[in-house]
């Protein structure tokens, strides 16, 4: 029988991990908008970029630090993912 710390445990652990999802899509959609200005302010709406081309590796080092945080993001999201998927099967084996 589960205790009610067993039940609240769990349910801050799948409320960390919805956070955590959350926050990745939040620093997802921020990358995109860093490409999409980056885009804007140097003319390059209409420019197809390829990787490893003079434009393509001016945009990435503009948006380092917003690719570092959903990088981050996602590791925090895996972590927490796998916190909650542990947990759930220690009590599915009761």
């Amino acid at each position: 029988m589960l205790k009610p710390q067993d039940l609240l445990s769990l349910s801050q652990v799948a409320l960390n991990y919805a956070n955590a999802v959350n926050y990745t899509a939040s620093c997802k959609e921020a990358l995109r908008d860093g490409y999409h200005a980056w885009r804007i302010v140097t003319g390059n709406q209409d420019t197809v970029l390829s990787k490893g081309d003079t434009n393509w590796n001016a945009m990435m080092k503009a948006t380092a630090e917003a690719y570092q945080q959903l990088r981050n993001a996602k590791s925090r999201e895996w972590r927490a993912k796998q916190k909650l998927l542990t947990l759930a099967k220690r009590w599915e084996d009761m």
